[in-house]
């Protein structure tokens, strides 16, 4: 990030067992220019591997249609698992999953326990989405 660039509204970085941990700003709608921004440090961070991916989605407020189409379509990880606690957070997940249909599998969970073990579990070998 560049100073021209200001604060992002998120922070990635790279967590024990090879997956990408993203925590949102609390209460935060997300742009397009989010999105973006977010996937370019992607990028930067694994130029030729798709990670899995942790979000905590900290009380997110929304997602601009943009925002969940670029990440359907243009976000380079292998899996995503989404942690919220509140209704919302479900139905953004529910939303994104259901409508945008991305190209990797993506699981909604109440636990960043939880969360990462289906990150890190073979494809196939775990249960249903859980809590």
């Amino acid at each position: 990030m560049t100073e021209e660039e200001g604060p992002q509204p998120f922070s990635l970085s790279f967590r024990d067992g090879g997956y990408l941990h993203v925590e949102w700003a609390e209460g935060h709608t997300v742009t397009e220019q989010d999105a973006r921004s977010l996937m370019d440090r992607v990028a930067q961070l694994s130029p030729s591997v798709r990670p899995p991916m942790l979000v905590h989605l900290n009380n997110m407020v929304s997602l601009s249609r943009p925002a969940l189409q670029a990440f359907a379509t243009e976000l380079k990880v292998s899996a995503l698992a989404i942690v919220g606690l509140t209704a919302v957070d479900r139905a953004i997940t529910t939303f994104f999953t259901a409508v945008h249909e991305p190209n990797y599998p993506t699981q909604y969970f109440e636990s960043s326990a939880a969360a990462v073990q289906w990150l890190l579990s073979p494809p196939g070998l775990s249960g249903p989405s859980g809590q």
